[in-house]
């Protein structure tokens, strides 16, 4: 007998009828209090569409990572980016959002964490480290969060030390191996002055990926084969080995003033991201394999001898959970280091000073800086079509003040301040096969700033009427410095025959790219306005008007000069009308929303850009580009009830019409194209059911989500569709009558369901494959944790 299984024999022995005692008196449903208004307020209290989680949710529903906490809230989806992002962060809501992890552009959805701004992607996928709520705020943010919170923002708020010295020790082992060690504790150095609490997670797992080599398996192919017959497979992708940990201060210097330190680091050197082919075609340029096949090729097979031709099909592995990739170009002698890790540390400080009864001063303070590499098999085959490895080094420095105060029995205002400073470094080695290019990009250094003055007021017109009313000016600059070089270190030559033509230098057409700089700068304002109404204490109806902007930029992928483009920021005005309501009791909470968005300047990535740099330039491609305009409207429901003592049921459902208006014929999409990460619906369903035992407290959870299908691209093809998917997740936890101990076993991909996080086409641009990074299979999980 499996341990897991023991342990599950033993809590259901504990659920037995001779084991149960009298049952706890019916609860309600908790209040989470926000600061989404930059005031303290209640969840219900706020007109906004806001889904508030507490830690202690996030914790009963097994979320451990920033990609997990969109799985109950509507019209939000947040991903881990595919083989070509690295450790990133694909964020959308409401259709709004960003695929490409490049620092030059912007994301969509704003992440905050303890009011500091994660200004990219990269970094942005980590284990939810010792929480204590999280707020994500759907519609644009234009005046409460800034910058590219077009969409909305997420917004974490770790625990803060106290006086309570409390604290635990968590273990868990699971499938592929997995492991992990979590822990916290509080520390009181100085009595009623000066706390600290530490916290840390440990985790390892194996790769879901098996990577086997083609040429062991298949002797008959002519692929090489450097392993033993019956010991074909070479490693694994998709492993997680990393180690983070969190030290935060809390100073009470005087009665009036609070001062909060927290440094982080994060270690991870995980390896290559879950990658597997799933189609191809013909690449625009030839690709050789190391049996002196070619793979299918728009150049005519006469003018390169009539080579045999590889069926690229024989490299769609029926397990798909197996990659033939090999990180390798043969030709060239070049092996990537099998990489996805990220190096990070980050402190914030923030003061409150309380001036008076009626003013505050507070200032957010945020450093930050990581590396990160990591190597993309894209072709996920044993021939090189495309291999890319690259580095990003970014630094980020954030201030903001803010003054907050009230006048009379019904305002209350805040003024303030921000200023954001950032450099980053992208390097990388881009060996295109498909194209004929193997080169070196960078360092490209991209220096962004921003800085920004705010104003919102919360007025009581009358007991049940209040306005909320907000106004922010920005201004953006951006520069992006453009190097190019040979492998050899050597300088790219520019072209000296026609192309095509034999004798050319090595990636010529790149030449004129080296040592470019653009610059992109832009001044803006936002607005929010909203009338929230009271239909009695229990009820609360708001309407509402904003907007927001994604920041422009220049294209950071330009393969020739003439794809060297600047595009305009994405505009967004949300109309919005939407109720809250809870019963008196408050076993019963249901919030709604109904919006209508103007999208303006939309800002669409093209690997197919014929129609825009013409049939020369167009291929290769991956260019940022404002594609048009589009009308989206959409409902979304939330709702907790407690229909008796112990049972806790709670969903969501989201509904989202996007139709664009207007599409510049440069992008070559029709008018029914879809956004990318945007399902037309989906929703959520969770059951969780409470017994207080002799023999402690049993706490059975039942989650469900389901989403629509997506297209991973602007351009929706067939390839880059992915499929609609249902996700079902169980637990069951057992809490010691001390409430020291807690054991939770627990099973993620009930059904195990094949789903994919993301995919890549590059067929419509020549690229030759369709890529794809599946999420996990059917895992387990048992934790132990102690309670101190």
């Amino acid at each position: 007998m499996q341990p897991q299984q023991r342990i599950l024999l033993t809590l259901l022995a504990c659920a037995s009828p001779a084991a149960l005692a009298q049952t706890e008196p019916l609860a309600t449903l908790e209040k989470i209090t926000v600061t989404a208004q930059f005031i303290k307020q209640e969840e219900q209290s706020t007109p906004l569409a806001i889904t508030a989680v507490s830690g202690e949710t996030l914790d009963t529903r097994g979320q451990t990572s920033t990609t997990d906490i969109a799985a109950q809230a509507p019209n939000v989806m947040l991903n881990p980016g595919g083989s070509y992002t690295g450790p990133a962060l694909v964020a959308f809501i409401r259709g709004v959002g960003q695929t490409d992890s490049n620092p030059a552009l912007e994301p969509g959805v704003g992440l905050y964490v303890d009011d500091v701004y994660y200004s990219t992607l990269t970094g942005s996928v980590f284990e939810l480290l010792d929480l204590q709520r999280v707020e994500i705020l759907r519609g644009p943010q234009g005046t409460l969060s800034g910058k590219n919170s077009v969409g909305g923002a997420i917004r974490l708020y770790t625990r803060r030390p106290d006086e309570n010295r409390d604290g635990y020790v968590q273990a868990s082992v699971g499938s592929f191996n997995a492991s992990k060690l979590r822990g916290a504790a509080n520390f009181t150095l100085i009595d009623d002055a000066l706390y600290a609490r530490l916290s840390g997670v440990l985790t390892r797992r194996d790769g879901y990926i098996d990577r086997y080599q083609f040429g062991c398996l298949f002797p008959e192919s002519g692929f090489p084969s450097t392993s033993s017959e019956g010991n074909c497979k070479t490693g694994a992708d998709g492993d997680t080995d990393s180690t983070a940990l969190r030290l935060a201060l809390r100073w009470f210097t005087t009665d009036a003033v609070e001062v909060n330190f927290a440094v982080d680091h994060t270690n991870d050197n995980s390896n290559t991201t879950p990658n597997t082919l799933l189609g191809y075609g013909p690449t625009l340029a030839p690709v050789f394999a190391e049996n002196g096949a070619v793979w299918p090729t728009l150049v005519p097979l006469e003018l390169l001898g009539n080579p045999q031709v590889i069926n690229p099909a024989d490299f769609i592995a029926d397990d798909p959970y197996r990659t033939y990739a090999t990180y390798a170009d043969p030709r060239v002698g070049y092996q990537q280091p099998l990489d996805r890790t990220l190096d990070s540390t980050g402190s914030s400080l923030q003061v409150s000073w309380l001036i008076n009864d009626d003013l505050e001063f507070l200032a957010i303070s945020g450093y930050r800086k990581y590396e990160s590499s990591f190597a993309g098999d894209n072709d996920a085959s044993p021939v090189p079509v495309m291999t890319l490895y690259q580095t990003n080094n970014h630094q980020q420095y954030s201030q903001e003040l803010r003054l907050n105060g009230t006048a009379g029995e019904g305002v209350n205002w805040t003024l303030g301040g921000f200023y954001f400073d950032s450099q980053s470094e992208v390097t990388g080695r881009v060996n295109l096969g498909y194209a004929g290019f193997d080169f070196l990009h960078g360092p490209d250094r991209v220096d962004t700033s921003n800085y920004g003055l705010f104003a919102n007021g919360i007025m009581s017109l009358t007991d049940n009427l209040t306005a909320s009313l907000g106004l922010r000016y920005s201004n953006d600059k951006k520069t992006y410095n453009f190097r190019r070089q040979n492998v050899d270190l050597s300088p790219i030559e520019p072209c000296t025959a026609p192309l095509g033509a034999p004798g050319n230098p090595p990636n010529c057409l790149i030449a004129s790219l080296n040592g470019q700089q653009e610059t992109f700068a832009d001044k803006r304002i936002d607005y929010r306005a909203a009338l929230s109404y009271s239909l009695n204490p229990d009820v609360l109806t708001y309407a509402s008007v904003s907007t927001g902007y994604k920041g422009g930029g220049i294209n950071p992928r330009p393969y020739y000069d003439v794809q060297v483009i600047t595009f305009e920021p994405e505009e967004l005005t949300t109309y919005e009308v939407g109720i809250k309501a809870e019963t008196s009791d408050r076993r019963l909470r249901v919030n709604s929303a109904y919006f209508i968005n103007d999208y303006q300047a939309i800002q669409l990535a093209l690997n197919e850009c014929s129609a825009l740099f013409g049939p020369v330039y167009g291929f290769p491609c991956l260019a940022t580009t404002n594609a048009g305009k589009a009308d989206v409207s959409g409902i979304e429901v939330e709702f907790d009830w407690l229909p008796v003592s112990g049972l806790l049921l709670e969903g969501s459902y989201s509904y989202l019409d996007f139709a664009f208006t207007e599409l510049n014929a440069s992008t070559g999409l029709p008018l029914n194209s879809r956004p990318a990460y945007t399902p037309q619906s989906s929703w959520s369903l969770g059951a969780q059911y409470d017994i207080t035992t002799t023999r402690g407290n049993l706490r059975w959870r039942l989650d469900i989500n389901a989403t629509d299908h997506v297209y991973a691209e602007a351009n929706n093809t067939a390839s880059n569709r992915i499929d609609a998917y249902t996700l079902v997740n169980a637990s069951i936890r057992w809490v010691s009558p001390d409430e020291v101990w807690v054991v939770t076993i627990e099973r993620r991909n009930l059904t195990d369901e094949l789903y994919y996080l993301s995919k890549l086409d590059t067929v419509p641009s020549g690229g030759g494959t369709v890529n794809g990074s599946p999420g996990l299979p059917r895992t387990y999980t048992l934790s132990a944790r102690y309670q101190f």
